[in-house]
């Protein structure tokens, strides 16, 4: 991390940038990747005022601050940043909360059409399952615009799904009890 100070009308003093170096490195730790930090002392009349510019790879934090006190200013400037950089890292890791699938699974219709990893439930139909034969249910599979029919088998009552695969012939999904 590069630090540059720049006095306007004021000499900062060794300890005022002891000061800024040891906020500086609890910040890093808060948020890793700092490349530069440039900090602007400016002293009118009765009035110390700080400004502080932060430079990292994906983020470029600012802030000012004045009081009569150039230390403080400085402190107060720093604590300043370091609100940006928890609210920022706290966004951050909320988005990357709700990416990994702790939000319910959506449905339809929801607006949210953003790339998640997790699958989202795109539309939903209710079925009567008629009782019929599986000859019958073959019979209306060719007949509907469907590729697929839910029914109950006539002579066991279990619910079955007999659907069109892409080579032309019929599948049969019946479940396990």
């Amino acid at each position: 991390m590069r630090i540059e100070y720049t006095g306007r009308h004021a000499e900062i003093p060794e300890e005022v940038r002891a000061l800024a170096e040891r906020k500086l490195s609890k910040l890093a730790k808060l948020l890793p990747g700092i490349t530069d930090v440039h900090i602007v002392v400016a002293s009118d009349k009765h009035r110390q005022i700080a400004e502080v510019s932060l430079h990292s790879p994906r983020l470029t934090l600012t802030a000012a601050g004045e009081s009569g006190d150039l230390g403080a200013s400085l402190a107060m400037v720093l604590d300043k940043l370091a609100k940006q950089a928890q609210r920022h890292v706290g966004k951050r890791r909320g988005r990357k909360r709700t990416a990994t699938g702790d939000a319910p699974l959506s449905a339809a219709g929801s607006g949210d059409e953003r790339q998640d990893p997790t699958p989202r439930i795109i539309r939903s139909r209710r079925f009567v399952a008629k009782a019929m034969t599986l000859h019958e249910a073959a019979l209306d599979v060719g007949a509907s615009e469907s590729n697929f029919v839910v029914f109950r088998d006539a002579a066991t009552e279990r619910i079955r799904v007999l659907y069109k695969r892409k080579d032309g012939n019929l599948g049969l999904i019946e479940p396990e009890n």
